[in-house]
């Protein structure tokens, strides 16, 4: 996204509205399996007293009809002298497979919470760490998953003092939290399910940590990326998180002759990078890199991913980030919510008129922003501006203040 220092706000353009219809039409997809499942005598039904039964669920009918009729039907303040519509409501269904609302939930939760783990970079540092095992097989998908998100938890008692381990000193990173979020990509070409955690650790302020270790994750030509040289505390997330996985004893002995402890001779592939202020992996949404790659429009994938993410929360948070539910998100953030800057660019196109609320399809959108349109109009939101003001220097922040306080 470009970098705009005159008061203007980044627009929602033609091309992100072609991303919402198509997302639409891949919702097409979502729903008749929902059809299809709701006839299913397999189908993950959760009771009042949250036990987990199998059977056929007419529910699903009613999310394929709300999933279909999803963001068809937007709400907006229009100003018709400055040709500005801002995006106030839209239709949602809230289908964690829907893929319009999980990439507006993405976009919400980045608004939401990236200032909360902005204060903590204050004093502290904080690290994307990215926890992965060995590729799974569809039969085993839901059970790893639950296992990843137990052994997690498990992993953050080492951090946080409460479990220890002899000649190991975890006290030495400053742990004061974490988040972790859930994310499943399917390989393609061996039908294979990789689920992997993206997790931000928030740790002492400015460690020494430099990449100086080769292992066998080091090179990954698959992807051509370049050899990497991992930190200390890389090889201990590896280390750690393989034995936890295989609930092998943690022991100093195990870290460091892990390919003795687990037939894994460097554990399991982590990295563990400073974030720098960049949260965007860790507001993923749990299916975003198998809609990428349009692994997940298949009836057989959609059932193993629908299984394994079934009742399980997206986002867990861990000691100072506990206060915190990154699962909850505002859902009127990034679209009628309240951004003191934003508030002030509105306030200055009040000055000449007041707006008028409208009710748009998605096809009159996409005919209103494309390029023949014979009347075009800017359309803008919160969200975007939160994301696009938070990317500007200091000075350029000013310049932005300055313009709008000018006018």
């Amino acid at each position: 996204m470009d970098k705009k220092v005159n008061g203007e706000v980044d627009e929602l353009t033609h091309e992100n509205w072609l991303s919402v219809s198509r997302r639409c039409h891949y919702n097409t997809f979502i729903a008749q399996f929902y059809d299809e499942m709701s006839e299913e005598a397999s189908t993950p039904i959760a009771t009042r007293d949250g036990e987990i039964v199998y059977g056929k669920d007419p529910n699903l009918a009613c999310r394929a009809e709300r999933i279909r009729q999803c963001c068809k039907s937007w709400e907006f303040d229009t100003y018709e002298k400055a040709k500005i519509k801002n995006l106030i409501r839209v239709g949602r269904c809230h289908d964690r497979f829907c893929l319009n609302c999980q990439a507006l939930e993405a976009d919400q939760r980045y608004a939401q919470y990236a200032g909360v783990l902005d204060d903590y970079a204050t004093e502290y540092d904080l690290y994307h760490v990215v926890l992965t095992v060995p590729n799974v097989t569809k039969e085993h998908v839901a059970d790893t998953v639950a296992l990843m998100l137990d052994r997690f938890a498990y992993l953050i008692r080492f951090f946080d003092g409460r479990k220890r381990v002899r000649g190991i000193d975890f006290g030495k990173y400053g742990y004061k939290g974490a988040v972790r979020e859930l994310e499943i990509t399917i390989n393609r070409e061996h039908n294979t399910f990789h689920p992997h955690l993206h997790t931000v650790f928030i740790l002492k302020k400015d460690m020494y940590l430099p990449g100086v270790w080769w292992n066998g994750f080091s090179d990954d030509k698959r992807k051509r990326k370049p050899t990497r040289l991992f930190s200390e505390l890389e090889l201990l997330f590896q280390r750690l998180w393989c034995l936890l996985i295989l609930r092998k004893k943690v022991t100093k002995y195990n870290i460091e002759h892990i390919g003795e402890a687990t037939g894994y001779r460097d554990g399991f592939s982590c990295i563990a990078d400073k974030t720098n202020g960049d949260y965007h992996e860790i507001f993923k949404y749990a299916i975003k890199g198998s809609f990428k790659e349009e692994t997940l429009f298949s009836g057989d994938n959609f059932r193993v991913l629908y299984k394994a993410l079934f009742n399980r929360r997206a986002y867990d948070t861990y000691g100072c980030l506990k206060k915190y539910d990154f699962n909850d998100v505002d859902e009127m953030l990034g679209l009628g919510s309240k951004d003191e800057i934003f508030e002030m660019y509105l306030s200055m196109l009040q000055r000449s008129e007041m707006p008028q609320r409208v009710k748009e399809a998605l096809d009159e959108i996409l005919k209103n922003t494309c390029e023949h349109a014979e009347e075009r109009y800017k359309y803008i939101s919160t969200a975007m501006y939160v994301r696009h003001f938070k990317a500007l220097t200091e000075e350029e922040k000013s310049k932005v203040l300055d313009t709008i306080l000018a006018d």
